[in-house]
């Protein structure tokens, strides 16, 4: 008699870097969130990661306000979830032209409307492999060469399809209000 096991796995968020353009066999989409600050951002703000294996998946995770990551950026929102939404500020990408892996970056409130987004270095596995970026929801995004915004800087108001000779140098990120440039 032969027995076969069938194994079924639901998709979860795990924390997962992608791999180089030359290991690269499947693209990834993560999603990293911080809160809004008023001026230049902190260094020491806090960011938290979750990975999914498509865009949609990143950003229906983030539209629904980032069930288990916001409640680890902001404490009152374990009691009133109400009190904070989120929103997409940018998104960071492995390839030229919006292609290769993709990291979501969001945050609580509604853009940047007189707040910045700081994001003072990439995840595991995203340091210096960005090629592209681009700001969303009132945003203009500075990719900088060093972490905690330090070191050449790359603005894009809001998109860049390349870094130019930033490429592949990202290693902390900001969002600044529409027309301010790092």
């Amino acid at each position: 008699m032969a027995i076969a096991l069938i194994t079924v796995s639901a998709p979860t968020a795990a924390t997962a870097a992608p791999q180089t353009d030359e290991t690269r066999t499947e693209q990834r989409a993560c999603t990293v969130g911080t809160v809004p600050q008023r001026g230049e951002p902190d260094p020491d703000v806090p960011v938290v990661v979750s990975c999914f294996d498509t865009l949609t998946e990143a950003e229906t995770f983030v539209e629904e306000g980032a069930p288990g990551d916001l409640e680890q950026l902001t404490p009152q929102a374990r009691t009133d979830v109400t009190a904070a939404s989120t929103v997409i500020v940018g998104r960071q990408y492995t390839g030229t032209g919006r292609t290769g892996s993709v990291l979501v970056q969001w945050g609580t409130g509604s853009g940047c409307y007189g707040v910045t987004y700081g994001f003072p270095s990439m995840p595991s596995g995203w340091n210096d492999v960005i090629r592209s970026s681009e700001g969303f929801n009132n945003c203009w995004v500075s990719d900088y060469a060093n972490t905690s915004y330090g070191g050449a800087v790359y603005n894009c108001t809001p998109y860049c399809s390349s870094l130019g000779t930033m490429a592949a140098q990202t290693s902390s990120v900001v969002y600044r209000p529409s027309g301010s440039l790092g």
